[in-house]
């Protein structure tokens, strides 16, 4: 069985053809400074190319759902939809917090997993890794750094870092809460689609139709037609 992982979420894009019985094939992954709209379809092509595979012989999809970019999440969604609305085969839409929290690979330790938003805006969750799975300790959220930093320091405990948010701001994270604060390997602190791949049965498929973004606020768009602007 042959599997594809996208996520697009960030802007660091990744994307990997994983086989079962063989194991990870091939994996791009790469930050960029615009959206993934002119180059996503481009690394999927030049990943099935290298690893001399056609679109035709992907078996399953695991996608980030988000939260994230709301152009990058669309962007990958629309993407997976065009690449296999007439063929239908199963499609995973994985929480990027929870990937990236099940990639720093601690289990027992309390994960911190953050999203840039920018402007120091964040999504985050706290979870931590056990023998039956990932355990939310608190839930999806949209915050400031500061306040969550504020919330973290009055705490006295460890916490793991990842996700771009946790490399974007590692120095003000280690500033506030010292040896507290731990961050993996530069390699596990961004998001690779290959993780995606590795968690994807831990979630519902999706019917390829109702494929749909997870966000956790409104997009500028939504915000100023409910504001009347």
């Amino acid at each position: 069985m042959l599997i594809l992982g996208i996520s697009a979420t960030t802007k660091t894009g990744s994307i990997a053809i994983y086989d079962e019985d063989r194991g990870l094939l091939g994996e791009v992954t790469v930050d960029i400074e615009k959206t993934h709209s002119g180059t996503l379809l481009d690394k999927v092509d030049k990943l099935l190319e290298w690893t001399s595979k056609k679109i035709s012989d992907i078996d399953e999809v695991a996608v980030s759902n988000g939260p994230g970019s709301f152009t990058g999440v669309r962007i990958a969604i629309a993407t997976v939809k065009g690449l296999f609305f007439v063929k239908k085969i199963p499609v995973y839409p994985v929480n990027e917090l929870d990937a990236l929290a099940y990639q720093v690979n601690m289990p027992g330790e309390k994960v911190v997993s953050v999203i840039d938003s920018r402007k120091e805006k964040i999504y985050y969750s706290i979870s931590r890794i056990e023998k039956d799975g990932l355990k939310l300790l608190e839930g999806y959220h949209v915050a400031k750094l500061d306040d969550l930093l504020e919330k973290l320091h009055a705490e006295n405990c460890d916490y793991y870092f990842s996700g771009d948010g946790a490399f974007n701001y590692r120095g003000k994270i280690s500033d506030k809460l010292g040896e507290k604060a731990k961050f993996p390997l530069y390699s596990n602190i961004k998001i690779k689609a290959s993780t995606l791949i590795l968690i994807r049965k831990n979630y519902e498929k999706a019917d390829i139709y109702s494929l749909k973004p997870y966000y956790l606020e409104k997009s500028q768009a939504e915000k100023e037609i409910k504001n009347g602007t």
